[in-house]
């Protein structure tokens, strides 16, 4: 047990170096609020012991703290010096009472974090450490807000250290979200509520937004105009449109059915297969980083690609020219291109990826895991090529209807 003195904010229910307050002694995460000084006799952890273990940490795993803004933030924090923080508080009339002095409460972060580990306790099982971590411990990745990455970076790593258990893979800290530039908050009346946001325009359509167009562990901005935009633009135009007016030319040329190509045959020089060729790693490398705005730009790039191939093809002049197998071949190209974009898009647009294979002849729902899964050839569909020769196309129905504005989403 030791003596702690310092500045508490209330707020975050943790101490604060006097070095990191705002002017007038408020909290820089809650920036309206006064801290408060405290003198207390509290139990310890000796975080301090395990300064040089942290930092060997994360000199061997760089990616182990993200983006690497977060981590520059950390090391700064640590390279500092570490100072033991207080697991305990007294005169509270909630919270656990520690075991061998029912006088303190256990901090709440301290037994919060712990719960990552209590947690994955079978219903059935004894409650003894080693149970909770038989099974799914360590953990592949912490997915935190940014302002609580000093617990899960440096308290969590050590305490686990303290009990001889492995770290996490990693600890990824996202953003703040604003709204139309300013702090969302119930006080400014400009919350947004994402239930009725999902209601009005759809969960693909939200997914697509807030990952695609905000780096995700950045801070980023909510504006309706801009998010309704945005999707015309590349949902029901650039991906949307491209799929509709071709599948139209290929049921006017080519029976309703895919040409009679194959994508082997189609030309190394052809500027769609080029771009396809190695799409589906680049995007899982993304994916595998959490970089799910670059993602989006790399297979939006093809399906852009796509619309000027096939303005300057022009497939319907060639037809008129008597050119039957170079059309096939344009629109193999354009129908293989948009089905690689709305596979590698799947994770993030299920409806809209599920709506484009089936109109290209497919019985794939992107929603029923266990059906995606049991595909045994499914990883085949990453590569350019999985595009059937004459493989029966459905009716060309808008994937993704336009939005319009109409109404401003319920707080």
């Amino acid at each position: 047990m030791n003596q702690q003195e310092g500045w508490y904010c209330v707020s975050c229910e943790e101490f604060k170096d006097e070095r990191e307050l705002l002017p007038g002694k408020r909290c820089p995460i809650h920036a309206s609020k006064e801290v408060e000084w405290r003198d207390e006799e509290n139990y310890f952890f000796r975080l301090s012991r395990y300064q040089d273990q942290l930092l060997a940490l994360y000199q061997e795993r760089p990616d182990f703290i993200a983006p690497e803004s977060r981590r520059n933030e950390v090391l700064s924090f640590v390279n500092s010096g570490l100072q033991d923080f207080s697991i305990s508080r007294v005169n509270l009339e909630w919270g656990l009472p520690v075991p061998f002095d029912p006088s303190h409460t256990i901090y709440v972060w301290f037994d919060a974090l712990l719960g990552y580990v209590t947690a994955l306790l079978d219903p059935d099982s004894d409650p003894t450490l080693e149970n909770a971590v038989s099974k799914w411990w360590p953990v592949d990745l912490h997915l935190i807000g940014k302002d609580i990455l000093r617990f899960h970076a440096v308290y969590w790593p050590a305490m686990l250290m303290s009990a001889g258990l492995p770290v996490p893979g990693r600890v990824f800290a996202h953003g703040f979200l604003t709204k139309d530039g300013k702090k969302m908050g119930k006080t400014e009346g400009n919350s947004l509520n994402p239930v009725e946001l999902v209601n009005k325009y759809g969960a693909d359509a939200v997914r697509y937004y807030f990952l695609k167009e905000i780096e995700f562990g950045q801070d980023g901005d909510f504006n309706e105009t801009r998010f309704i935009n945005t999707l015309n633009a590349e949902l029901a135009n650039d991906l949307g449109n491209l799929l509709n007016r071709t599948l139209n030319m290929a049921r006017k040329y080519c029976g309703g059915c895919v040409p009679n190509v194959s994508g082997e045959n189609i030309s190394g020089d052809n500027v769609l297969k080029a771009m396809s060729l190695n799409l589906g790693d680049r995007v899982a490398g993304f994916y595998e980083e959490l970089a799910f705005s670059k993602a989006c730009e790399a297979v939006l790039a093809l399906v852009r690609a796509g619309n000027k191939f096939i303005d300057v093809q022009a497939p319907w002049s060639l037809y008129k020219q008597g050119q039957h197998e170079t059309v096939g071949q344009v629109l193999y190209s354009v129908l293989e291109s948009v089905r690689i974009a709305s596979y590698l898009l799947s994770p993030i647009i299920p409806n809209i990826s599920s709506a484009i294979y089936q109109q290209l002849g497919f019985s794939i729902d992107f929603n029923d895991r266990v059906t995606v899964n049991s595909l045994t050839n499914f990883a085949t569909h990453s590569v350019w090529g999985a595009l059937p020769a004459n493989q029966t196309l459905g009716e060309a129905q808008p994937v993704f209807k336009r939005l319009e504005l109409l109404e401003t989403v319920p707080s």
